[in-house]
């Protein structure tokens, strides 16, 4: 399981104060592809992002934090990258 720091644009800031996203892929090839971050609407801590953007990592490009109930909050990792081809 890779582990990637994607950063929050525009000052945007979690609920525990913090600058920047985690998301958990088996599939980091798949990074340059992404269009998206996936959180769960009923999650507290991200809830208040969606609508917001992040800085996809390795190449500078905003991408947008969209509200998505498959988003489980009951794993571990609650974040999900959206690219094509992903199950969402």
């Amino acid at each position: 399981m890779w582990h990637i720091r994607y950063p929050l644009a525009d000052g945007a800031k979690t609920a525990d104060g913090k600058d920047y996203l985690v998301v958990a892929t088996t599939r980091p090839e798949t990074l340059l592809g992404d269009t998206g971050v996936a959180v769960n609407p009923e999650d507290p801590r991200y809830k208040d992002l969606i609508g917001k953007f992040v800085v996809l990592p390795l190449v500078n490009r905003r991408i947008p934090i969209v509200g998505d109930e498959h988003a489980d909050m009951g794993k571990r990792h609650r974040l999900r990258e959206d690219h094509p081809g992903a199950r969402l």
